[in-house]
C-alpha cells in the first residue's frame, strides 16, 4: 500500500487554512515575519499538530524547529523535508507553509499506513528564510548547513535595532519545553516541497514540478551619500543632492537589465535620510536584488552594477556590499529521478524545472543530496496577498512528497 493513501485531503486544506489566519491581513494576506510574536503562533500550532500523531520536537540554537518520526535504525542519517513558517510583510497563504505543513501530512500518512521506516524523517520550519525582517534571509538554513556562523547570525538587527539574539532568546524561553539539539548533522537527504512563485506550471498543465536547481542571487546594497541643505536657497550646482545620484544610478541600471531577458534586477527598498520635503537628501540607501542562472554571468553583472552606480555619481560619495551571494546550484540528479519516478508510479504528470526564486534546499545542496517539488502558483503570483495554489495541486504535491520521503528513508543508498 503506498503511505499517501492515508494522506487526509480536508485535512492539510484546513491546516493551511487555519495557519493563514496567523499573521492574516484584512486584505487576505499574512504578514508573520520571522521570530515575531506571530511566527512563535505558527509555530506553536504546528507542534500541536505534530503532538496528535507523536512526533519528537525540538529547536537547535539558531531556530531552526525540527519534528521527527524516528527510525528502526537510529544510526542512520535521517531523510530531512520541510520549508519555513515566516513570510514577507505581504506574503500570502501558501509560500514555505506548504513545504511545512505537506511535510508534517506526509509522515502522519506514513504512521497511519503503517509504514516503519528505517530512517528517521524529520520535518524542518527554517528560521527567517524570506530576510524580510532580517536580512539576509536563509539564516536558519545557512547556518545548520556551516554557510554562515552563530555568532555572525545572532549579531543581525531589524529596522528598529532588535537582534536576531534577542529574539532567540525570547524563543528559548517560549519553547522551553522543546528538546534541546545541537546545530547542524549529517543528513543522508533533502527534499523541500513549495510553490513554484512562476506561471511555468499552470501554463503547461502539470501538477508537480521536479525542481533541477536554482539560480544564483547577489542581495546588495547601495548607500549613497550627500549633505542636507535648504531645497528654496541650495543652488543645484552647490548641492550633493543623494536622491538625485542615486536615482540617477537606478535609471541606468534599470534601462541595462530590463533588455536582458536572463538576468532579473530589483530594487526593492529605499531608505532615505532626513526624508524630509522640504530638505535636499543626505543619504539613500537602496537594495538590489540581482539573479542570474549563470554563476559567471551573474558576477560579470555585479560588476557592472559596480561600475555603473560609480559612473552615476558626480558629487556624491557612494558604498556598494553584497550581503549575501550564491551562485548557481544543481540538485542531485538521484534525487530528481526518485520524485519522477513516484510521480509516474502515482499517475501524477511532472515536469522539469528550474527554480528562478531562491529556497532553503539551495543551502542544503551543500551538506547532502538535494531535491525540490513544485506545485503551481495561480497566475504565478507570489509574495503578495493574491498567491494562490488550488486544493487539488496541493494534494498532488503532498502524495508525491510522501511515497518519497518513505521510499528514500527505506533506502539504505541512493541509487
Amino acid at each position: 500500500m503506498y503511505p499517501s493513501l492515508k494522506i487526509n485531503s480536508a485535512r492539510i486544506w484546513s491546516n493551511l487554512m487555519q495557519l493563514s489566519k496567523i499573521g492574516g491581513t484584512d486584505d487576505g494576506g499574512v504578514n508573520r515575519q520571522a521570530l515575531t510574536q506571530k511566527d512563535f503562533e505558527a509555530q506553536e500550532l504546528c507542534i500541536f499538530w505534530a503532538n496528535q500523531f507523536g512526533l519528537s520536537i525540538s529547536h537547535d540554537p539558531v531556530g531552526n524547529l525540527f519534528f521527527q518520526l524516528k527510525g528502526k535504525d537510529p544510526s542512520l542519517p535521517v531523510v530531512m523535508s520541510g520549508s519555513h513558517l515566516d513570510t514577507q510583510p505581504t506574503g500570502g497563504k501558501f509560500d514555505g507553509a506548504f513545504g511545512v505543513l505537506a511535510g508534517l501530512e506526509a509522515v502522519r500518512a506514513i504512521i497511519e499506513s503503517g509504514v516503519s521506516p528505517r530512517r528517521g524523517i524529520e520535518i524542518v520550519a527554517w528560521m527567517n528564510e524570506e530576510g524580510s525582517r532580517f536580512a539576509p534571509g536563509m539564516m536558519g538554513s545557512e547556518t545548520f548547513a556551516g554557510l554562515r556562523t552563530l555568532e555572525s547570525i545572532k549579531k543581525m538587527t531589524d529596522q528598529y535595532g532588535v537582534s536576531v539574539e534577542e529574539e532567540l532568546k525570547e524563543l528559548e524561553k517560549r519553547f522551553s519545553f522543546s528538546e534541546k539539539r545541537l546545530l547542524g548533522q549529517e543528513v543522508f537527504c533533502f527534499v523541500e516541497a513549495h510553490i513554484e512563485q512562476g506561471p511555468i506550471l499552470e501554463r503547461e498543465g502539470f501538477p508537480v514540478g521536479v525542481v533541477t536547481g536554482i539560480q544564483g542571487v547577489r542581495r546588495m546594497r547601495v548607500r549613497v551619500t550627500g549633505d542636507e541643505a535648504h531645497a528654496g536657497t541650495t543652488p543645484y550646482a552647490l548641492r550633493r543632492d543623494a536622491i538625485e545620484e542615486a536615482s540617477r544610478a537606478i535609471e541606468k541600471l534599470y534601462s541595462i537589465f530590463s533588455n536582458d531577458e536572463t538576468t532579473r534586477f530589483t530594487v526593492g527598498r529605499l531608505i532615505l535620510k532626513p526624508n524630509v520635503p522640504s530638505v535636499v537628501a543626505s543619504e539613500v540607501l537602496f537594495s538590489i536584488d540581482l539573479r542570474h542562472p549563470d554563476s559567471e554571468k551573474l558576477a560579470e553583472a555585479e560588476r557592472r552594477v559596480r561600475i555603473v552606480i560609480s559612473d552615476a555619481m558626480e558629487r556624491c560619495m557612494h558604498k556598494v556590499w553584497c550581503i549575501a551571494a550564491s551562485d548557481t546550484v544543481m540538485f542531485d540528479e538521484r534525487i530528481l529521478q526518485t520524485i519522477e519516478n513516484v510521480s509516474k508510479t502515482l499517475g501524477i504528470p511532472s515536469t522539469r524545472i528550474f527554480s528562478g526564486a531562491g529556497h532553503d534546499a539551495r543551502q542544503m545542496a551543500h551538506c547532502c543530496p538535494t531535491g525540490m517539488i513544485f506545485v503551481p502558483s495561480c497566475d504565478g503570483i507570489s509574495h503578495n496577498v493574491n498567491e494562490y495554489t488550488s486544493q487539488d495541486d496541493i494534494i498532488s504535491g503532498t502524495t508525491v512528497l510522501c511515497n518519497v520521503l518513505a521510499q528514500l528513508a527505506n533506502s539504505l543508498d541512493l541509487i
